[in-house]
């Protein structure tokens, strides 16, 4: 729970608020949108809740955030609003909460489906939420969309008896994973269940396109909820290339879907044709891009700080690559 003592000036009065150690990772805007807004590099409290539906919706933000840095004076229906995880939304598929900062504050997904549920990447192993999924018929599968969003999937797949699906290039985040997949075209996992390998944020990136209707889209795209349409991921924050990327994006032209679920971001419902459309603009704003990966003094310490996250994850490998990259750029800045 965040600290009353260091609550952020921009905060409005009242018994809910953000504190200093926020890193601006956006769940609670996505949770609790009428009431926590952007401010300087922070989110805080722009409206106090009205309503109990707005109480409610910011309890589910004090919970789900994953530095601990939303409070509130008055904690009567915490435990409640705990019980609503996974948070349901649309058929089968549920949000799971509880973000991890293992994961920087990744959203996870639960899927339950009759030929075994399915987690993609993994919230805290929260005792609460564990008990929920196992009142929903437990875990089976844990799709891991890349290396950065593994967090606690280990102990998800031993407490389930779940298979760790992860791709050969990350596999460095979890040596243990139960299935190495190879495969860089996308193909058919399981019925309903289409594995879309998708290079770019890592080597080593995957996304799930379920029931062609739901995208589990990892660390590539996102809502931007600002310009109102779909985004890819910013290349600052694409470690392996943002041109593979954009070609990997361009692979889901081919396909259909009406949901963006990502780990990082803001996830939407869009009709079919609409969300193509937005797609193929993300597409070229990306290809139009003036050197997207130059040598600056910011790409490098992002780098730099990454290279440092995977030491502390023990991921050695490949935190020499980030690192070499960085330094490669260096080299480059006049």
């Amino acid at each position: 729970m965040a600290d009353i003592g260091k609550k952020l000036d921009g905060n409005v009065d009242g018994e809910f608020f953000v504190d200093s150690t926020c890193q601006n990772m956006d769940i609670c805007r996505q949770l609790a949108p009428d009431n926590f807004i952007y401010w300087q590099d922070y989110a805080v409290v722009g409206k106090q809740p009205a309503d109990d539906k707005e109480r409610r919706q910011a309890l589910h933000a004090v919970l789900c955030c994953p530095y601990g840095s939303i409070g509130t004076t008055n904690k009567a229906g915490l435990e409640d609003a705990m019980q609503d995880f996974p948070l349901p939304i649309d058929n089968e598929v549920y949000f799971c909460g509880f973000n991890s900062p293992k994961t920087s504050g990744g959203n996870s997904y639960f899927v339950q489906h009759k030929g075994g549920n399915w987690l993609f990447n993994t919230p805290k192993f929260q005792a609460q939420l564990v008990k929920k999924l196992e009142s929903m018929g437990g875990v089976s599968y844990i799709f891991i969309s890349h290396r950065d969003d593994a967090g606690e999937s280990e102990k998800f797949a031993a407490h389930f008896k779940a298979q760790r699906i992860i791709h050969r290039h990350e596999v460095e985040a979890q040596p243990h994973a139960e299935i190495v997949l190879s495969e860089t075209e996308g193909y058919e996992y399981r019925p309903d269940f289409f594995i879309i390998p998708s290079p770019g944020h890592t080597e080593g990136h995957m996304m799930m396109l379920y029931k062609n209707k739901y995208l589990f889209s990892g660390d590539s795209l996102y809502y931007d909820r600002k310009e109102s349409r779909i985004e890819i991921w910013n290349p600052l924050w694409t470690w392996y290339s943002y041109e593979e990327q954009t070609m990997s994006m361009e692979k889901l032209l081919g396909r259909e879907f009406e949901w963006l679920l990502p780990v990082h971001g803001q996830r939407v419902r869009l009709e079919k044709a609409e969300m193509k459309k937005q797609l193929q603009d993300a597409i070229d704003r990306a290809w139009n891009l003036p050197d997207p990966e130059a040598a600056t003094p910011l790409r490098v310490k992002i780098l730099e700080q990454y290279a440092g996250e995977l030491k502390s994850v023990n991921q050695p490998e490949y935190a020499k690559l980030i690192q070499a990259k960085a330094d490669w750029l260096r080299t480059l800045i006049k």
